[in-house]
């Protein structure tokens, strides 16, 4: 919203509220009188995504451009292969990563448990479902004699929230799981949540292996 004062001078709605409702050409009162013209002018103005590298066509007015910058669907992501620099949307980054990296990643299918294997100090496992190819990280943080925090990411733009995920770490005697929502990423930088993992303690090791069984639903899923 654009906001002009009695001298005509004009600021965003943002700044009136910065500068305590002065103006600050000419420190008159600003913030109660919009000023369309700048505001029609504004609209009329287009400009391309920040995405349009990455395949993005659409052309935005200057006001709709952060709502569509939060659910573009090609929003960059960089491959989770180590030492590749690959940046492309999630719908290239899934092909790129099954024909470069192929034997790198775990096939699963939405709504099924798999069952996966990780070294102690083992980063992360990549998992990749077999209908439209969608990337998932499963990661592992090694905290010395704490145990393991493990949480599954997906790759992709923000728009495609709304996977849930099931992890059990079990041993004969008791079992621990855990139930959250993924959390969509766009750059695998290894940082620790706060909330949404599982602790695996040292004593649900298998011999020095973290032994996983996984379930990662979508939208869709009806299993």
């Amino acid at each position: 919203m654009t906001i002009q004062c009695e001298n005509g001078h004009i600021a965003c709605s943002k700044c009136c509220g910065e500068l305590m409702n002065k103006c600050p050409m000419c420190l008159m009162p600003i913030g109660y009188n919009r000023c369309r013209a700048v505001e029609k002018l504004l609209e009329s103005i287009k400009i391309s995504c920040p995405n349009a590298n990455y395949g993005c066509k659409e052309m935005l007015s200057c006001n709709m451009k952060g709502s569509h910058e939060k659910e573009c669907i090609y929003t960059p992501c960089k491959c989770p292969h180590k030492g590749c620099g690959f940046l492309a949307s999630s719908k290239e980054l899934a092909l790129h990563f099954s024909h470069r990296h192929v034997g790198f990643g775990v096939q699963f299918t939405y709504g099924k448990y798999i069952s996966v294997s990780l070294n102690t100090r083992q980063k992360e496992i990549v998992l990749i479902d077999q209908n439209d190819a969608t990337l998932f990280i499963v990661h592992n943080i090694y905290l010395q004699k704490l145990g393991n925090m493990v949480h599954i990411s997906c790759l992709g733009p923000k728009a495609m929230a709304g996977f849930h995920y099931v992890v059990k770490a079990m041993t004969d005697a008791t079992t621990l799981k855990l139930k959250t929502p993924v959390n969509i990423i766009q750059d695998n930088n290894g940082s620790a949540p706060t909330t949404g993992f599982l602790m695996i303690t040292p004593d649900h090791l298998n011999f020095g292996q973290l032994k996983l069984d996984i379930r990662i639903k979508s939208h869709q899923t009806v299993v």
